[in-house]
Parts: structure tokens; sequence; C-alpha cells
């Protein structure tokens, strides 16, 4: 379960990458925009930028809170308190749309350097090349787990930093962060 801190965390992103795209945003772009930037900013900095887990579906990797929000914002009846989180913010014909502005206390420098880069890079490019741009080593392994198990479609937040080539001390240092996480929850 999230807490109101990440809550806030995530939308402050979201709201960020959304005010670069005036006509709204598709799902693909708004969720590999954000997990581009997760993945420069693990593989620099050894943290994430927001605390939404990815799934790998069928177009790449998925923020689950996020994707679970977009659909309610759409209409779906999925279970789940998104009120707050989804004011001023639309969906329609999976897009985003919203005139609100971020929270600029959520984001870091170093989440804006990141986030600022993705959005740079990605924002022209059509969505389904994205897709299979985000079918990277870290897709591919959840995708293999989910013939196991279907339930393990995660992506590990190692598994998103050596896909994007982080060196094998950055990789133990998240490890680590993971452990001491895991151990206090």
């Amino acid at each position: 379960m999230k807490t109101p801190s990440q809550i806030a965390k995530i939308k402050a992103v979201l709201l960020y990458i959304m005010q670069s795209f005036d006509d709204g945003v598709d799902y693909i772009k708004l969720f590999k925009i954000l997990y581009f930037a997760q993945q420069d900013h693990l593989v620099r900095y050894g943290k994430v930028i927001v605390d939404d887990s990815f799934r790998a579906l069928k177009h790449g990797p998925v923020p689950t809170y996020t994707y679970k929000a977009l659909q309610i914002a759409e209409g779906k009846p999925l279970a789940g308190d998104f009120d707050d989180f989804l004011r001023d913010i639309s969906v329609k014909d999976k897009k985003v749309y919203t005139s609100a502005k971020p929270d600029l206390d959520y984001i870091s420098g170093s989440n804006k350097k990141c986030l600022d880069a993705s959005i740079e890079k990605y924002k022209d490019k059509d969505p389904y090349d994205l897709s299979d741009l985000s079918h990277d080593s870290a897709w591919r392994e959840a995708t293999e787990r989910i013939i196991d198990d279907p339930q393990k479609n995660f992506i590990t937040l190692i598994d998103i930093a050596r896909a994007g080539n982080a060196s094998e001390p950055m990789v133990d240092y998240i490890r680590q962060k993971q452990i001491v996480k895991n151990a206090l929850s």
C-alpha cells in the first residue's frame, strides 16, 4: 500500500511529464518516458524517481499504481480510492489530459534531470516504437518468469538498472538498499 507521500510524488512526476504535452499524452508514451527516466535515475544515483512497481505487459513496462489509477479514470470498475490522485486528471481513449501543474516540492534536481532527458529524447517518438524499445532485458526477464508463474510479471529494480547498463557496484548498492527496505517493512 502506498503512503500519501508516495502517491503525491507519483502524481507530481506524472504532471511534470504531462506538462510537456499540450494535447494530452497516450498511456504508452507516458509510461515509457517514466520508465526510461526511472531507469536512468537508478543507473546514475541508485534510487527510484517514483515508488511505483513496473509490470511486464504486452507493450512493455507499465507502472502498476499509475496504470490502475488511469484505468479507473477511464471508467473501469476497479477497487481503490484514487479520487485525490485523479483530481485534475482525465482520460479519454487511452490518452491522459491535465491542466494542473506539478508540485515541484516532490521533484528533486536529480529527478528533474532524468525526467527532462527522457522527455526530450522520447517526446516526439511514436508510442509503439517506444514500446519496442522498452522490450529490454528487464522486460524479457519478467516475461520469462510469467511463463512459470503468471503472478511474477513484476520487473525488479535490479533488472531495470542492469537493462540500463548500471555498473556492478551500483547494482550492489541498489540491492543493499532493497534489503534494508524489506527488513524495515
